[in-house]
C-alpha cells in the first residue's frame, strides 16, 4: 500500500508540474496581449465623473490588491496566478476523483486567495475603523494650526499618529495623489480610495471633506468636530459589544481547526492507524479528498463572514 501511495504521489506530482509548466508557459506567451486589454478595460472606465454600481471586475480587483498588499500586484497577475492555481488543483485532484468534481474543487481552491484578501481587507478595515477617533482628532488640530491648508494638515496628521498604522498609511497614499494632480475626477478617485481602505462612515464624511478643502477650499472645521464627537459616542458602544461578543468569537475561531487536529490524533495515536495510509486515505481516496476540501473551504468562508458580521467596525 505505501508503495502504491508513493508512485501515485510522484505521478501525481510530475504530472501537476508538466501541465503547470504548459499554462504558466501560455500565460508568459500571452502576457502583452492580455495586459493591453486589461488596460483598455480600465481605460473607457477612468474618465467618467461618476462610478457606477457597475463598476469593471478590475478596476474593484485592482482597488482592492491595493488596500491590502503592501507591494500590490496588478490585476492581471493576480488573475494569471489564480489560473496558474485553478489548472494546478484540478490535475492533481483529477487524479483521485471524477473530472466534474475535481473541476468544482479547482474552482473552490482559485477562489481562496480572493477569500483571503476579503479577509485581510476586513482586519485591515476594522483595525483602521478604531484608529478613527484618534485619527480625527489629530486632524482637526492640524487643520486649525494650519489654517485650513488641507495638504499641511495631512502632513501634521501623518507626523502626529505614527501608531496608527492602517490610516495614516492610507492617508500618504491620499497625500501623494492630491498632490500629483488638481483634476476634480482623479482627486475624488483618491479620496474614494481612503474611504474604501476604511469601509465605514465616518471615514466617507473625512475623505469628502478633505475633498472639497483640497478643491474649494471650503473651512470644514464643523464638519470635522461633528465627525469627532459621533466617533466618541461610537466608541462606547463599541466596547460593551466587544464585551459581550468576544467568547463566542474566539470559540468559533478555533473549534475547526481543534477538532480536525484531534481526529488526526486520534485516528494515529489511539487507533493505531500508519501515518502514511492516513495521509493516502486523506488525500488520494476520492471521499477523503472531498471531504478535506470542503472542510477546508467552509472553515475559511466561516473566518470571512465572522471578520465580516462579528468583528464590526468602529462606526455610526
Amino acid at each position: 500500500m505505501i508503495g502504491l501511495f508513493d508512485r501515485q504521489m510522484i505521478l501525481t506530482f510530475v504530472s501537476a508540474i508538466i501541465y503547470l509548466s504548459i499554462v504558466a508557459g501560455v500565460l508568459i506567451l500571452l502576457r502583452k496581449k492580455i495586459e493591453a486589454l486589461a488596460d483598455m478595460v480600465r481605460s473607457r472606465y477612468r474618465l467618467r465623473p461618476e462610478r457606477s454600481s457597475a463598476e469593471p471586475a478590475l478596476a474593484k480587483l485592482d482597488r482592492l490588491l491595493k488596500a491590502t498588499m503592501k507591494k500590490p500586484i496588478s490585476s492581471t497577475a493576480f488573475g494569471a496566478l489564480t489560473i496558474v492555481l485553478f489548472f494546478t488543483v484540478f490535475i492533481a485532484s483529477a487524479k483521485t476523483i471524477a473530472p466534474a468534481p475535481a473541476i468544482v474543487t479547482g474552482l473552490a481552491f482559485a477562489g481562496l486567495p480572493y477569500l483571503f484578501l476579503r479577509v485581510r481587507l476586513e482586519r485591515f478595515r476594522r483595525a483602521g475603523s478604531f484608529e478613527g477617533e484618534k485619527l480625527v482628532s489629530a486632524f482637526l488640530t492640524a487643520y486649525l494650526i494650519s489654517g485650513g491648508n488641507i495638504y499641511e494638515t495631512i502632513e501634521r496628521t501623518i507626523s502626529a499618529c505614527p501608531h496608527l498604522k492602517v490610516t495614516t498609511k492610507l492617508l500618504s497614499d491620499l497625500l501623494s495623489g492630491l498632490r500629483s494632480t488638481a483634476d476634480p475626477v482623479l482627486v475624488r478617485a483618491r479620496a474614494d480610495a481612503f474611504a474604501y481602505g476604511v469601509g465605514t462612515n465616518w471615514a466617507s464624511m473625512l475623505a469628502y471633506a478633505i475633498r472639497t478643502a483640497a478643491l474649494r477650499g471650503t473651512d470644514m472645521t464643523p464638519a470635522i468636530e461633528d465627525i469627532l464627537s459621533q466617533l466618541r459616542e461610537a466608541r462606547a458602544l463599541a466596547e460593551e459589544r466587544r464585551r459581550i461578543n468576544g467568547e463566542s468569537v474566539r470559540m468559533t475561531a478555533y473549534l475547526s481547526p481543534g477538532l480536525y487536529i484531534g481526529s488526526v490524533f486520534m485516528a494515529i495515536v489511539v487507533m493505531g492507524l500508519p501515518p502514511g495510509r492516513f495521509l493516502y486515505n486523506q488525500f488520494f481516496t476520492a471521499q477523503g479528498f472531498a471531504l478535506f476540501t470542503a472542510g477546508l473551504f467552509l472553515f475559511l468562508l466561516n473566518r470571512m463572514l465572522l471578520e465580516t458580521l462579528t468583528n464590526r467596525r468602529l462606526d455610526f
